[in-house]
């Protein structure tokens, strides 16, 4: 009984740490050609149905856009985010990740 226990412990102990590692990402893509009314919710949807992803805004200004993606970071990554865009004919780069829960950088994770 005292090792189901403890095996019921660990593998608690486990999840909890697996889950306290997935951690909110917030996004900062710079994106192009953003030119009409119907460009900005075309990235915003994009985006939105990228799996992870619980928050878009759009800020546009001067035929760019400022796509600000807040996301889970164990279904995606910055780097797909702003492939996605692209693909939907929007040039994006990622400018800034940081963690949603911090205002630092996470170099990190461009890399992933």
């Amino acid at each position: 009984m005292k090792t189901l226990f403890r095996s019921v412990v660990a593998a608690a102990a486990l999840t909890i740490s697996g889950a306290a590692l997935a951690a909110p990402r917030t996004a900062t893509l710079e994106v192009q050609n953003v030119t009409c009314v119907t460009c900005a919710p075309i990235v915003k949807k994009t985006l939105s149905r990228i799996s992870g992803v619980s928050q878009v805004s759009i800020i546009e200004h001067g035929g760019m856009a400022t796509a600000t993606v807040t996301f889970d970071d164990d279904k995606a990554t910055a780097v797909a985010l702003a492939q996605a865009v692209t693909n939907a004919g929007f040039p994006a780069t990622v400018k800034d990740v940081k963690s949603a829960q911090s205002s630092a950088p996470l170099s990190t994770a461009l890399a992933r």
